[in-house]
């Protein structure tokens, strides 16, 4: 889907965002995407509101909010949630997406996720589960996730999410981000494969992004 999209931090005000809304229109930008759970989501948005559709701006939702799906406070009591990297497992970025009880975390997290914010978005409804930036080829390296390269745990991720999604909303997409370049990038033969309610999304196709 060819937006052009504005990423909005959770950690802004509505004079601030009000603000931003009158900017992004006037800088070519068409499409505001919302955290999973930004408070634009759960509040009266009353003069918000009207200010983005008066300038016909899309609204989307996610971004790197991988954190919200398996939060970092789990790791003190569930560390095999977690990535491993030599021997050890850590907190951050990103976790272990072989093992059945993350991606059973990451089901649970999205359905609500989602359904909290679906009802806001501009159809074609468009949500993003991208990785954490600057972080995209650092996953984990247990035995079970070794035999898979970054990208793979990655799709493996996002798959668990856009079948949530899927049933939430068949008509709804789930955007992640396609790696096109680096030494860990998509090869044909990899078995991973994004699932149908999936869209690919790299810095190529997204000619204009920011992030405010």
């Amino acid at each position: 889907m060819d937006r052009k999209r504005l990423f909005i931090k959770r950690k802004t005000n509505n004079i601030e965002r009000s603000e931003i809304v009158k900017w992004a229109a006037g800088n070519g930008y068409d499409t505001l995407v919302f955290s999973l759970d930004d408070k634009f989501f759960k509040s009266k948005r009353g003069k918000y509101i009207k200010l983005i559709k008066k300038y016909t701006l899309n609204i989307e939702a996610g971004g790197n909010d991988f954190s919200l799906l398996i939060p970092r406070r789990m790791f003190f009591f569930h560390r095999g949630l977690f990535r491993m990297e030599h021997g050890r497992r850590k907190p951050s970025p990103h976790f272990c997406p072989t093992n059945p009880k993350t991606t059973s975390v990451i089901s649970e997290n999205a359905h609500t996720l989602f359904t909290n914010s679906i009802k806001s978005l501009t159809v074609p409804r468009i949500f993003h589960l991208l990785p954490d930036k600057g972080m995209e080829y650092v996953w984990c390296a247990c035995p079970a996730c070794r035999a898979f390269s970054p990208y793979e745990q990655y799709i493996i991720a996002v798959n668990s999410a856009a079948d949530v999604l899927a049933k939430i909303d068949p008509d709804a997409r789930l955007a992640f981000y396609n790696f096109t370049e680096g030494p860990d990038a998509p090869r044909p033969h990899e078995g991973v494969k994004p699932r149908s309610n999936t869209l690919g999304i790299s810095e190529k196709s997204n000619s204009k992004v920011g992030i405010i």
